[in-house]
């Protein structure tokens, strides 16, 4: 329902979007298979969306010639565009793929020529792939550091929400998660700091100044991940509201 606000020149994304169920003998699954193949989407491309298999290198190390898909349900067989296809996503996405490896979840985007239908069934061509590292609760992480602290926050059942770019400027400051039960009136900044290039550092500088103006010393979080690594070495979260304390009550 979401896709169907969402619009890029005169299409609009929801009409092009599949998402892969885990039962492909399912009504929905079904009901998707019957519009893939029907006139209407002819000679629509397709937006597909799904979840890397867990990762098996006997089948995933050897060449591939479809995209491996966890949740393939109502979806057509997905082949690469060339022999040198996921080779090549393996390479833009290299922190992806490793944390695939390492058995963290990655959402798989396909973007594909219209549907081919067949007496074997159907099928499509990947044009464009993008991998995405999530959390187990979906949310989008921007690397292995973000998902050691994602996994802390679900451990201690803290809630917090990571704000999205967008169409935002480079330049603006983002911070990588917004906690929203500390004390604070606001939600509470959190930075990960994970490389040492110059430029990075440069940055660093800059976002650091700007949380100490906007928020204070100790109104926002921050971890140096190039200093330490260890789970358990992460910096304490500020505390978590009581909301049924007293000072919670209205």
């Amino acid at each position: 329902e979401a896709a169907k606000q969402i619009r890029s020149g005169r299409a609009c994304i929801g009409d092009h979007l599949f998402i892969g169920v885990a039962d492909s003998k399912s009504k929905v699954a079904s009901e998707q298979v019957q519009l893939l193949s029907s006139a209407e989407l002819s000679d629509k491309r397709l937006l597909l969306l799904s979840v890397l298999p867990r990762y098996d290198a006997e089948k995933h190390e050897k060449p591939l010639k479809f995209l491996p898909m966890r949740n393939f349900g109502g979806m057509p067989l997905t082949f690469f565009n060339s022999d040198g296809h996921w080779d090549s996503v393996k390479r833009r996405f290299p922190l992806e793929y490793a944390a695939w490896k390492n058995g963290g979840k990655v959402v798989v985007f396909a973007l594909t020529s219209p549907v081919s239908v067949t007496s074997r069934g159907i099928s499509a061509r990947a044009h464009q792939i993008v991998l995405m590292l999530v959390s187990d609760n979906w949310i989008p992480l921007d690397s292995s550091y973000e998902a050691i602290v994602s996994r802390k926050l679900d451990a201690e059942h803290r809630h917090y929400v990571k704000p999205m770019r967008y169409d935002a400027s480079v330049s603006d400051v983002f911070p990588d998660f917004y906690l929203l039960d500390t004390r604070s009136d606001k939600p509470f900044p959190m930075e990960v700091f994970g490389m040492s290039t110059p430029a990075y550092l440069a940055r660093k500088e800059l976002k650091k100044a700007y949380y100490n103006q906007e928020y204070g010393a100790y109104g926002w979080w921050h971890w140096d991940a190039t200093e330490k690594t260890e789970y358990q070495e992460l910096p304490h979260f500020p505390e978590a509201r009581r909301y049924n304390s007293p000072e919670s009550q209205p």
